[in-house]
């Protein structure tokens, strides 16, 4: 009798241990995508614009709206990335590519939902 109890314990406490070390890993380490909508169309956030890669074109917009960074947006410029009132522009080299002139005055470049796919 005590053999069956102690083995039943044991075995729920390693259950329990087990469902809170991935409950826990799943909701604290989560990975979003910086996301800006234009025009219906998905942009991601790609990094700094280096070497004068691209470089500015017509003005499109401001951000609207902010999101959570877990939810997607989906208004015409809102984002879950990107603050209110951050300037958004045409490239003048690539038109599946936008660019944000940031409040600290950096410039980083977002590209279309397909940019990298082989089409």
């Amino acid at each position: 009798m005590f053999k069956k109890s102690l083995f039943f314990g044991i075995t729920l406490l390693l259950v329990l241990i087990a469902l809170g070390g991935c409950s826990s890993s799943s909701s604290s380490n989560g990975s979003y995508a910086g996301i800006l909508m234009v025009n219906e169309k998905e942009y991601y956030w790609q990094g700094d614009i280096k070497d004068n890669e691209f470089t500015l074109g017509e003005k499109i917009g401001e951000v609207q709206k902010k999101v959570e960074k877990e939810v997607k947006p989906k208004d015409n410029f809102s984002s879950n990335f990107l603050e209110v009132g951050e300037e958004i522009y045409s490239s003048n080299e690539d038109s599946k590519v936008i660019i944000v002139k940031r409040e600290n005055r950096s410039l980083e470049k977002m590209t279309e939902e397909n940019y990298y796919k082989n089409e």
